[in-house]
Order: structure tokens, then C-alpha cells, then sequence
């Protein structure tokens, strides 16, 4: 199967030989004084945001640098008010590159994110998953076009989902738009390091309609996922409850 970029005809860039995680992200705060580019950021006015908001956009970056140059970032904003920061109007999403995946490694990428969704938005504010720009998709009609080919896929997704693909169409990326507001960098790190497992896993692993129906096998695959977070770990004993209606919709990928 051809690699995305030449699956969507995207125009090449060195993204396209580096055989690595990258990955950017969009940081949206308010009441911020500073307003204009840093570094490696891009400082942007959104419409949704209030009170002198401004959201920051990366160039794609590793994800050290990733880490690093976020907290590089808020080391040197100047706030009117740092309390009013990240209000629930916030967010900070993260775009994986997906270029050099094929369209069936991408696929599986999905899938593995379908399949425990509940423990990504475990790991960011309880909040969010009644945020309307940020819907679980267990939420939406989108389980039953899991089977589809990664075209259809595109054509049916919405951009307010919590895994949101349709960046793959313009910039060969997926988004994560889960993560709340926020100057923790700690937190980013387990997050941008959950969705690196995810990227390497999608690439090793396949789920099939067999693995769907091994518990061994898909406690394997959750505990390499979350391998860098020991707060999602210390859940083990409620995999199966968290997960049995997302497992339910995969599965109906397979029939």
C-alpha cells in the first residue's frame, strides 16, 4: 500500500524520508501579553478563544524538542492574569506525522486508538470529554465505518472528534485534540510519549478479528501503549470494563 503522502498526492517535504517521530503542536491560552512568534512557534489569533487568547503552532519537531521547546515557551510568556490562562476554552492538540505510514499501518493507528480511547481521555482533564470540540467517537456514527477503507474514512470524519484524521487529506498528519489548556510539561511528556507508542505500535502490530478475541493479546498491546504512563497502568484492573463497548465497535470492523 502506498505511504500517505503519496496516498493523498501531498506535495513532498523532508518529512517524507525521516523515518522518525515528528510531531507539532497548537498551544491556545488566554490572557497572555506576548503576541508575537517564538522560536519555533507561530503565534496566531483564534476565534474561539477570549480575553487577549493567542495560539501558538510549532513547525513539526521530535519529540524532545517537542517537550523542550513547549517549556521553552511558557518560560517566557507574560500573562496579564497566569490564573486565567487556560480556561475551558482551551486546548493544546498535537498532530502526529503520518506521512510515511502506509494507508493500512494508518488504519491500525486508528483502530488501536478506537479500541482504548477511554484511557487516552483518562489522562487528561475529566472535562473534556464533554467538550463539543473534542467528541469521544464512541459518541458518534463513526464506529461503523471503522471496516472502510482509509478514503471513505476521510470523506465521513469530522474535524470536533477527539482523534480528528482529516488532517491527513492537507498535511499527511492525525490530531489529537484531547489535551486541555496547559503549561505542564510533565503532562506533555506522557502524552506526546503515549501517542509516540501509538505511532511505533500501529507500525509493528495489526489487529485482527483473532487478537480482538485473545484478552492476553490486547492487555499486551494496551500495556505497551501506556508503558510511559504509570497512572493509565495502575488501571489494569478495570481494562475490561473501560474498554468493552470500544471492543464491541471494533470488532464490527471485522464482520
Amino acid at each position: 500500500m502506498a505511504e500517505i503522502y503519496k496516498a493523498f498526492d501531498l506535495k513532498q517535504n523532508a518529512l517524507d524520508t525521516a523515518k522518525m517521530f515528528f510531531a507539532g503542536i497548537e498551544c491556545e491560552i488566554e490572557s497572555v501579553k506576548s503576541k508575537k512568534d517564538f522560536e519555533v512557534f507561530a503565534a496566531t489569533h483564534d476565534g474561539s478563544l477570549r480575553n487577549e487568547g493567542v495560539e501558538f503552532i510549532s513547525i513539526p519537531l521530535t519529540k524532545d524538542h517537542l517537550v523542550e521547546s513547549f517549556k521553552n515557551l511558557h518560560a517566557h510568556l507574560d500573562y496579564y492574569n497566569k490564573e486565567e490562562a487556560f480556561t475551558s476554552r482551551t486546548s493544546t492538540h498535537v498532530h502526529i506525522n503520518c506521512r510515511t505510514l502506509t494507508e493500512q499501518q494508518t488504519r491500525q493507528l486508528i483502530l488501536f486508538y478506537a479500541l482504548f480511547e477511554e484511557f487516552f481521555f483518562a489522562m487528561v482533564n475529566h472535562d473534556r470529554r464533554a467538550n463539543i470540540h473534542c467528541v469521544p467517537l464512541t459518541e458518534t456514527f463513526l464506529p461503523t465505518i471503522y471496516g472502510s477503507n482509509l478514503t471513505r474514512l476521510t470523506n465521513n470524519w469530522h474535524k470536533y472528534t477527539a482523534l480528528n484524521i482529516l488532517p491527513l487529506r492537507t498535511q499527511g498528519s492525525i490530531e489529537f485534540r484531547h489535551l486541555q489548556g496547559t503549561d505542564d510539561a510533565v503532562l506533555l511528556n506522557e502524552w506526546v510519549s503515549t501517542l509516540n507508542n501509538l505511532w511505533i505500535l500501529c507500525q509493528r502490530e495489526e489487529i485482527t478479528a483473532e487478537g480482538l478475541s485473545t484478552p492476553d493479546q490486547i492487555r499486551s498491546w494496551w500495556r505497551e501503549l501506556f508503558k510511559d504512563s504509570p497512572r493509565i497502568l495502575a488501571l489494569e484492573p478495570a481494562l475490561h470494563n473501560m474498554m468493552q463497548n470500544n471492543l464491541l465497535d471494533v470488532k464490527f470492523a471485522f464482520v
